[in-house]
């Protein structure tokens, strides 16, 4: 760490991996000095962060809000610090890093290839670019090698000497918690009294204003909060306090995180709402894509989609 905070790096991975043995592991330190920083961070502030329950960690009111309001700072700094590494490390060694390029902050069909070694090993010097969806040109960020690799929504006439790989489709579902018994609500009831968090839509992406369009139509209103981070999301899901529409691709971090959500089709107006996926990526990195990549983010597991 050169610009992150102890503690504040501490705080954020325990609140997102809800186990003090699961967040040891990733910050490579014993349980102790973790609950020790967490414990002082508590005195300091005045308040509980976390509670335990039989299935681990749970944020407490004042730690979810704390979490929601410090990690874009946080994620602003990693980012920051990221470049800073790169910058040194490229200097230090000339060594060109693999870069996969996003126009939106929806990763979650990329979530096994993220989580996974391949990833994670800093040897690979693997690093994500987020670019704004409605004024990227994916053909002039590969052909200039900004990016090697890009994932997007959009579908795009595939320039010449790249190379597009189309990934299976992504549906909007309803999750809910994984106790509640659904058959006996009707889908509007399970709007009523709920909190809805929504998965961000892009700019132009139709499949929002027939949300919106669905949700005027049968006259829901229902209650709304703006939260960005997902796994805040799923632990409000999770407790019974909201539900979500989300792509069923989060699947993938439901089941590594082990949320007990589970997804139920979402009917709009006699219509499934699709979400299309694509990958553009140059020559050089077929074979990454054809034996590291594409194995890991085509294998789906949805064991939690209805049960």
């Amino acid at each position: 760490m050169i610009l992150l905070s102890k503690t504040l790096r501490y705080f954020i991975v325990t609140a997102q991996e809800q186990s003090i043995r699961m967040a040891a592991l990733i910050l490579c330190i014993t349980p102790s000095p973790l609950c020790r920083t967490i414990k002082i961070f508590e005195l300091n502030l005045g308040h509980k962060l976390f509670t335990r329950t039989n299935n681990g960690l749970k944020l407490t009111n004042y730690g979810r809000d704390l979490y929601a309001t410090l990690l874009p700072l946080y994620q602003e700094i990693c980012e920051i610090e990221k470049k800073v590494i790169k910058k040194t490390h490229q200097i230090q060694s000339g060594k060109s890093s693999l870069k996969i390029g996003l126009d939106h902050r929806d990763y979650s069909y990329l979530s096994p290839f993220l989580s996974s070694p391949v990833f994670k090993d800093t040897k690979n010097n693997i690093s994500l670019e987020y670019f704004t969806s409605d004024e990227t040109d994916i053909g002039d960020i590969l052909n200039k090698g900004l990016c090697q690799i890009f994932f997007t929504q959009k579908k795009i006439q595939c320039p010449p000497g790249l190379l597009h790989q189309a990934l299976s489709t992504d549906t909007i579902m309803l999750a809910v918690k994984s106790d509640l018994k659904t058959e006996d609500y009707s889908q509007n009831e399970l709007f009523m009294n709920k909190i809805l968090v929504q998965y961000e839509a892009n700019k132009n992406e139709e499949i929002f204003d027939d949300i919106e369009g669905y949700i005027a139509k049968n006259q829901l209103n229902p209650k709304r909060v703006f939260i960005p981070e997902l796994y805040v999301q799923l632990s409000m899901i999770e407790k019974g306090d909201a539900i979500g529409l989300m792509p069923s691709s989060i699947i993938n971090i439901i089941n590594d995180r082990n949320f007990k959500v589970k997804f139920i089709p979402f009917d709009c107006d006699d219509k499934k709402l699709v979400i299309e996926r694509h990958i553009y990526y140059t020559r050089a990195y077929q074979a990454f894509m054809e034996e590291k990549m594409m194995p890991l983010i085509t294998n789906h597991d949805d064991k939690c989609l209805t049960g």
